[in-house]
């Protein structure tokens, strides 16, 4: 499953809060790269510690051209604080994406598949789209799967 960064904030001590596609907010000690990445203590640069910045497609954050986490590395050694309620738009590009990350395809090759196009399916995937239910049910044949659609 791929665990995507909706948004990141700095905080004391080279803590990061990270909120995931799916509300979870989990915060990482980027002190512990230290000792394993020596280039990592640039970090200790307030000002370049606050410039961190969100990767493309949410699958990591960095700082500049050589320091960069993987969404991932914050997903699996971040220390849970909450999780929030996310809107339907972004549950649903989180579940697109944990789905199609299930069929291992790429967005191309779903794009591929489906007709439809890659970066309508990366709109969709950032919860940027409103997609129809006819888009949706394409999706879904595309990665052979079904499609649910809930009121709770």
């Amino acid at each position: 499953m791929i665990h995507k960064i909706k948004s990141v904030e700095t905080g004391d001590n080279l803590i990061l809060t990270a909120t995931f596609l799916d509300g979870t907010v989990k915060e990482y000690d980027v002190k512990v790269l230290f000792k394993i990445y020596p280039q990592m203590k640039a970090l200790e640069d307030r000002k370049l510690f606050d410039s961190v910045q969100i990767d493309v497609g949410g699958y990591g954050i960095s700082w500049n051209d050589d320091l960069d986490l993987e969404s991932e590395t914050v997903w699996e050694d971040g220390i849970w604080i909450e999780t929030r309620p996310s809107d339907s738009r972004q549950r649903l590009a989180a579940r697109l994406a944990e789905a199609r990350a299930l069929t291992g395809m790429t967005q191309k090759q779903l794009a591929e598949k489906t007709g439809i196009y890659q970066a309508d399916i990366s709109r969709i995937e950032r919860g940027i789209a409103n997609p129809s239910i006819s888009t949706l049910q394409r999706l879904a044949e595309g990665l052979e799967m079904d499609l649910d659609v809930r009121f709770i």
